[in-house]
């Protein structure tokens, strides 16, 4: 009686762990978008509100930064991380570039004072 409630144990464990096994991970979905360069709420945040979606996207950028104000093409992948910038959907960018034919506001664009950046 005892290896039957042993065996039944033992069997209903392995039931569960090969139930609770991970599934194999997928590649990420790639984001394209493209907009205005916009200053996040958060100091060094970028964000764009797609011109087709209107989705609006948190831009993680390593290396050369777009600059506020101007019109913009990316491509990258859903960043799944935690970011401190806390608006839009995270997407780690793998490649930008600007497009001189999308205008932006003039209320996106940072104001030039002689003698600052």
């Amino acid at each position: 009686m005892i290896r039957f409630r042993v065996a039944a144990v033992v069997f209903a464990l392995a039931a569960f762990t090969s139930a609770q096994s991970p599934s194999p991970k997928t590649a990420p979905v790639p984001v394209h978008g493209q907009g205005c360069v916009a200053s996040g709420v958060e100091a060094g945040c970028l964000v764009v509100r797609d011109s087709g979606s209107g989705t609006l996207y948190n831009l993680l950028i390593n290396g050369t930064r777009p600059q506020v104000g101007e019109g913009i093409e990316f491509t990258g992948v859903p960043y799944e991380g935690i970011s401190m910038c806390m608006q839009g959907a995270p997407v780690k960018v793998t490649r930008w570039s600007r497009k001189e034919s999308i205008k932006c506001p003039e209320s996106a664009t940072p104001s030039k004072v002689p003698g600052k950046m």
